[in-house]
């Protein structure tokens, strides 16, 4: 890992024009100073890199702007001045970052040890896919075009088109422009192999696409989109909500989906607790009001249920089982927040599109890198706090920092955090609102 990334860094930076003759600044330390830089300190300052330990002692910065992270560059062997610094935060730059990110995601990291859990175990692989998106400065529209217009405040973003693989950790994301549709993103179109299990959102949903998934073995459950043609087994049409008023709190059925494609699937409902219920009227309401329209009464008596539909088998996964698993996708969300709240992704100090765009790959690079080292022990426990791990893994980045290019020093260190995980980043119990440990427990999901 060290060499390779040694080797690979100096490679892309040559190829990619941001380093042509020999300088102090190589694609090497200039990627380690952003990467530890941004991963020990979201907001780089001197108090900050010091406190992480950096080796500052020497370095003469002669501006406050880039201070923090030409200092940082000290300890990777980059002695080059905040101006300098500062200098190449540049086109080629950003170009060069966003190529050590793809290559670096390119990557499959798995966990030694998977997640034993009974629920997941009945499948080949669980996968969570979701697309979350960066805010970018409108200068960068031009390759990364946001949903809006001028003013809109997001003339450009990065789409963010994210697959996690909840028993081994394997994590993959893609950068797209923040314009582009979620139900056409590559990780959408993705095959997985037979007995796989996909826990999607509604920006997933396509029945062509699932028809053909169901074709090749692979398995999925999935929210009802709302105004979809739903049939009996033998083709009739369903007024379902009239069908779900009838007295019941929880009801299955086997249906076809679509009014084109007639897929076969069963159809789960829940009835919601009348608290749950009336916050979703009220955020349909609400959302309707801002955008000068009423919502319908189907619109509104939709809120009243959780529906799904899935092609897996009641042999396979029972009524609860498919509500408690539905229940786990939230940690495709949480991932979000570790990585938007925590790494910061998307904040910056700056002002100069082209650092900023540095700074998101360099804080992509960042989560990427801790999420390899959760890997290593922490990913098994079914307890696990993916928020405490991280903040672990952060404490420790100056260490990390340091034996980069010592393989037998950082495989000490792994193993080091390995035993830590087991003290201190474990999820707390909960009497309301479980957590995902706690929903694989469960018997009963309407408890």
């Amino acid at each position: 890992m060290t060499v390779r990334f040694k080797r690979q860094s100096r490679r892309l930076g040559k190829k990619n024009g941001f380093i042509g003759r020999q300088r102090k600044i190589t694609g090497s330390n200039f990627v380690k100073t952003l990467l530890f830089g941004w991963l020990q300190n979201h907001s780089p300052s001197v108090e900050g890199l010091a406190r992480a330990g950096y080796a500052i002692a020497r370095m003469r910065a002669t501006s406050s702007r880039g201070e923090g992270l030409a200092r940082a560059g000290y300890a990777h062997g980059l002695l080059v001045s905040a101006q300098g610094l500062d200098k190449r935060f540049n086109e080629k730059a950003c170009g060069f970052m966003q190529s050590v990110l793809e290559e670096a995601v390119a990557q499959v990291v798995v966990a030694d040890d998977q997640l034993d859990v009974n629920l997941l175990n009945r499948f080949t692989a669980v996968y969570l896919a979701d697309c979350s998106t960066v805010p970018l400065p409108a200068g960068l529209a031009g390759v990364w075009q946001g949903i809006g217009g001028a003013g809109s405040g997001c003339e450009a973003a990065m789409k963010l088109d994210t697959r996690l693989e909840l028993k081994t950790g394997a994590l993959h994301f893609g950068l797209l422009p923040g314009r582009h549709s979620d139900s056409r993103s590559p990780v959408a179109e993705a095959v997985h192999e037979p007995g796989s299990l996909r826990l999607q959102d509604l920006g997933y949903f396509n029945l062509v696409r699932m028809k053909a998934q169901h074709g090749r073995g692979e398995f999925w459950l999935s929210r009802l989109q709302p105004r979809t043609c739903v049939l009996t087994a033998d083709g009739q049409p369903i007024g379902l909500l009239a069908l779900l008023k009838q007295g019941v709190t929880r009801q299955e059925m086997d249906v076809r989906v679509g009014a084109a494609e007639q897929l076969p699937a069963r159809l789960l409902a829940w009835k919601l607790p009348e608290a749950a219920r009336a916050k979703r009227r009220a955020k349909m309401a609400a959302n309707a009001r801002d955008n000068g329209r009423t919502p319908t009464a189907e619109s509104l008596a939709g809120c009243d249920w959780n529906l799904l539909i899935t092609n897996v088998g009641p042999e396979k996964l029972s009524l609860d089982e498919c509500f408690i698993l539905y229940g786990v996708r939230w940690q495709i969300e949480l991932l979000f927040k570790l990585w938007k709240t925590h790494a910061k992704l998307g904040r910056s100090r700056s002002e100069n599109p082209h650092r900023i765009l540095c700074e998101v790959c360099a804080k992509l690079l960042g989560v990427v890198a801790q999420h390899w080292v959760v890997l290593t022990g922490l990913w098994q426990i079914q307890a696990r706090s993916l928020v405490k791990g991280c903040q672990m893994v952060r404490e420790q980045s100056a260490r990390l920092a340091a034996c980069i290019n010592d393989l037998d020093a950082l495989t000490d260190l792994l193993k080091e955090l390995a035993d830590r995980f087991h003290h201190g980043c474990s999820l707390n119990t909960r009497k309301t609102k479980p957590n995902t440990s706690q929903r694989f427990d469960m018997e009963d999901a309407f408890s």
